[in-house]
């Protein structure tokens, strides 16, 4: 018998079953459908309020075989490869473990590259406000003007840490606290 996390069992699939977030979803379900999607963005609210889940629902939205669409299949390969944390051009980071500047050189480095199969490479980068301020500088110049196939979603729990120069040049959505009634649900 395989084993599951819960989370990942109950993890959402698609914008809609974000569960307290009607503003951020529908800004995002809106700039897919007319096509005007920002080249980064930020995420800020506090944790377990479905940041990172977003962010990987704007990647399948994004690179669907069938998109992009504001309503991602979750069938395809490329959704597929996604939800399960496996596709070549989502790259997820940790930031609270990769702090330093040369891991965002890394990053600055591969950017150069074409996606592998999707149509879009989208860097999540979660915790991002734990990265250091020489490691912000050198994301500065790729988040200005990043290659036309190439997205940044910033995921914090903590938007004051973030540099002014940073959050200027992204788009912000702010994810509120689930009321508990909604939990019970």
């Amino acid at each position: 018998m395989s084993y599951l996390v819960l989370a990942r069992k109950w993890r959402p699939r698609t914008f809609d079953d974000i569960v307290s977030q009607e503003y951020v979803t529908l800004s995002l379900k809106n700039a897919v459908y007319s096509g005007k999607i920002a080249h980064a963005f930020i995420f800020s609210g506090p944790r377990g309020v479905g940041k990172t889940s977003t962010a990987r629902i704007l990647a399948k939205a994004l690179n669907c075989a069938s998109g992009p669409t504001p309503e991602p299949c979750s069938e395809c390969a490329f959704c597929k490869e996604i939800a399960e944390g496996k596709s070549l051009d989502v790259i997820e980071i940790d930031a609270a473990s990769h702090t330093g500047v040369n891991d965002v050189r890394e990053i600055i480095e591969n950017v150069k590259y074409l996606p592998a199969s999707g149509k879009y490479k989208i860097y999540i980068i979660d915790e991002a406000h734990m990265l250091s301020q020489s490691a912000f500088n050198a994301l500065l110049k790729t988040l200005e003007e990043p290659p036309p196939h190439v997205l940044f979603i910033l995921a914090t729990t903590e938007a004051h840490k973030i540099p002014v120069t940073i959050l200027s040049r992204c788009q912000r959505y702010d994810f509120r606290k689930v009321p508990v009634e909604k939990i019970k649900e």
